[in-house]
Parts: structure tokens; sequence; C-alpha cells
């Protein structure tokens, strides 16, 4: 569990949304690289309010169908992508 105890309803660690900062320093890449990641369809996100924010399902699907592919630039996430999506 995550969040303020005191509260009347702790957020599982399931459910709790990831800002791209958080992310970016989970993955270990700058934050505009997670937008570049969104932009291309790689790494699904959510947009509340002004802010994009991260599931925890999301990310570990972007773990799971990206791994060993080469995600360095946004021509190199593309190809990427088009070669997850053809897999399905």
């Amino acid at each position: 569990m995550t969040g303020d105890m005191e509260k009347k309803y702790p957020i599982p660690s399931d459910v709790r949304m990831y800002t791209r900062e958080e992310v970016a320093e989970m993955i270990e890449c700058h934050k505009d690289h997670v937008v570049m990641l969104s932009e291309v369809g790689c790494l699904s996100c959510i947009r509340i309010g002004k802010r994009y924010m991260y599931s925890y399902e999301a990310i570990k699907k972007f773990q799971h169908d990206y791994e060993g592919v080469n995600l360095s630039n946004r021509v190199k996430a593309l190809e990427a992508y088009r070669i997850v999506e053809s897999r399905k």
C-alpha cells in the first residue's frame, strides 16, 4: 500500500498512478523520453487534467512487450512499435 495511511482509503500499489517524472526515474531515462514513448504508442498513459499519468499495469506491459528492443530515439521507437504490434 502507498499513500498516507491516515487517509480513509489508502492507495494500493497496483492502482496508484505515476507521473512521467516518476516513470523516467523508474526506467532510468529523461522525462522527455517517456513523453516520446507515449506519443509513439509504446507506453500507454491517461491524461488527467493537464497531467499525463501512467498505471502500474501500463509500465509492466511496456517492460514485457519491449524487452530487448531498441527505443533509443523516435525513429527506432516507431520501428519497435510496429514490430510489437505485428506480434499481436
